[in-house]
Formats: structure tokens, C-alpha cells, sequence
């Protein structure tokens, strides 16, 4: 990573056990410094999903959107199946809308994501997008469908979801307020929009790690961290739960000895090797590269050095 063979890597963090974690920081980059993460914010926000349900302000995953988006009604009334999309839907990519934002750079100005991002109402132009599947049927990758989540559950709130993300996940682990990227109107890209350090990223992954658990503390419940961690849709290399990808530690997916990841464009990172009890976050600048085949390459390196040497990792 020093010598750049892999990338543009700015950071690589490391927690194995109880141990203090291991920092490095590479290309000038600072320990106080915060960056987007990208779709990494998808993962934080299904855990904002999770305290949303056990605050009961949802009642569970299966809960239709259609009622919390009465603003966009009209929208709804136009695809019997637009009206079925629940929750879940939306945590596992299978909304059933029309979206492709894989096979375009998100560079380029064809990029469905860009073109959202550059209305005012970007839950209205999500819900105007074309029906292809009934909810629940089909997975595509879909960074306004957390978007879409992100309202849900604030509007579910009846506050925005920043401050309550503050109050119930960021402060209790000790993450200063983060910054969040806002639509016009006010709505908050709960898809990719947050900029964190990679020490906050770290926090995050030990929170998942120690099943909800933090300081003592349980702060998100145990149950939500299982049902995320639960494969919903997937092939055989790469399963995807709520918004959290897994595969396994020698690659394919492998329930025996899994990892379970949060990924961002770039190659924001963290890995969680539950069998070795640890938590690995990177971030980068490879914007070049698909994230997840570069996370999955970074997962067997890893594995083969906490198989080989773990007494190494640690000071």
C-alpha cells in the first residue's frame, strides 16, 4: 500500500480482538480527516433503520413506503406495483424500478445517480422512474432506493435523519457530527452522502463486529445486526443482505468463515472477519477500480496475513 502497488490507498486501519487498532496513513493523509465514503453511507443507514424499528416508529420491514411518502401519492397511483414497494424492498436493491447505474461511470453525465442528483426533489424523480419487476423480485443496485430508505425513516422520525443518527448511533460512539450531503429541499443523500474519518469507519465496524454491542453499551440491537448480516439475494460469490455485502474469507461466499463488508466508489472499505474477530477499514482514491473485486482481492491478502502472523497486528 506504501509503495502505491495497490492504488491510491490514503488510509488502513486494523483491529484484531481488544487491542488497541493499528492506523496507517498514507499520501499526506491526516487522522482527523474526514472524507466521503460513498455507498458506505447505505450500510450506516440500514443500521438507522434498525434503531428506527426498535424506536417503533417503524413497524417492521415489511411496512409498505407508500403511507410516509404522501407528498409523492400521485406517483404511486401510477404502477399497481410501485404502491407494493415495502421496506425491505429497499434494504435488499429489489424495489422493482427501472435502474442501471453500474454499466456508467459515475463520471459521466448518463450515470443515473448523477442525473438524480442534479434535480431539486430526488424522491420524486426516483418514484417517476419506470416499473420493471414486482417489488421483491429482482436485485439492482440502486443508490436512490436508499435514498428513498433514508426519507422513509425519517419521515417515519418525524425529524431528519441526521440529527437522530447523531443522537443514536454517531454519539454513543463517540463519531463527532458528521457531514452530510443534502438535496435542495432539504432531503439527505442516505445513499452517499456522509464524509467520515476512517476512525469513524472503524467504530462502525466494531459496532457490527461486537453485534450491536459498544462500550458496554447495546446500541443497536443485536436482532438487526443478525437480520443484516442474513444473505437476502445473491450469487454464489457475493451475497447481499440489508445493505451489507458478504462473501467469504478465501473469496466466494462461504457461511462456514464469511466477511461481511460496507464498500464505497473509490475503495472505502470495511471489512469484519468475525472467525478472527477483526475489523479492517481502507480508504482510497481508485476511483479506476470496481470496488467491490478490489475489496474481495484485499479480503484474501488479509486473511492470509490473520491466518499466518496474528500476533503481528497488533503492538
Amino acid at each position: 500500500m506504501r509503495d502505491g502497488a495497490m492504488g491510491d490507498i490514503r488510509s488502513l486501519l486494523l483491529l484484531v480482538g481488544e487491542h488497541p487498532p493499528v492506523e496507517y496513513y498514507f499520501r499526506g493523509t491526516q487522522r482527523t480527516q474526514a472524507a466521503p465514503v460513498y455507498s458506505i453511507s447505505k450500510s450506516i443507514t440500514s443500521l438507522l433503520t434498525g434503531l428506527a424499528l426498535e424506536a417503533r416508529a417503524l413497524d417492521s420491514v415489511r411496512a409498505p413506503i407508500r403511507p410516509l411518502l404522501r407528498a409523492h401519492d400521485t406517483l404511486f397511483a401510477t404502477d399497481a406495483r410501485r404502491a407494493r414497494i415495502t421496506v425491505e424492498d429497499l434494504l435488499t436493491m429489489r424495489a422493482g424500478i427501472a435502474w442501471d447505474e453500474l454499466s456508467t461511470a459515475y463520471t459521466e453525465p448518463a450515470n443515473p445517480v448523477g442525473l438524480m442528483l442534479a434535480t431539486r426533489d430526488w424522491i420524486g424523480h426516483m418514484l417517476a422512474q419506470p416499473m420493471t419487476a414486482a417489488p421483491g423480485t429482482r436485485y439492482a443496485y440502486n443508490t436512490g432506493a436508499t435514498i428513498l430508505l433514508g426519507e422513509v425513516v425519517g419521515l417515519a422520525l418525524r425529524r431528519p435523519i441526521a440529527s437522530f443518527a447523531q443522537e443514536r448511533l454517531f454519539g454513543p460512539l463517540g463519531i463527532p457530527a458528521p457531514s452530510w450531503h443534502h438535496a435542495a429541499n432539504g432531503v439527505a443523500n442516505a445513499g452517499s452522502g456522509l464524509s467520515l474519518r476512517p476512525l469513524d469507519l472503524l467504530r462502525i465496524g466494531r459496532l457490527v463486529r461486537d453485534t450491536g454491542r459498544y462500550g458496554g453499551v447495546q446500541v443497536v440491537p443485536a436482532s438487526w445486526i443478525a437480520a443484516s448480516l442474513t444473505p437476502h439475494v445473491g450469487t454464489t460469490a457475493v451475497r447481499y443482505g440489508y445493505q451489507w455485502w458478504m462473501w467469504g474469507a478465501r473469496g466466494a461466499w462461504d457461511p462456514a468463515d464469511p466477511v461481511y463488508a460496507a464498500s464505497g466508489w473509490g475503495g472505502q472499505t470495511i471489512l469484519i472477519f468475525p472467525s478472527r474477530a477483526a475489523v479492517i477499514v481502507v480508504t482510497a482514491l481508485n476511483f479506476d477500480r470496481d470496488p467491490i473485486r478490489a475489496a474481495q482481492t484485499l479480503t484474501q491478502r488479509l486473511n492470509d496475513i490473520l491466518t499466518r502472523t496474528p500476533n503481528q497486528l497488533v503492538p
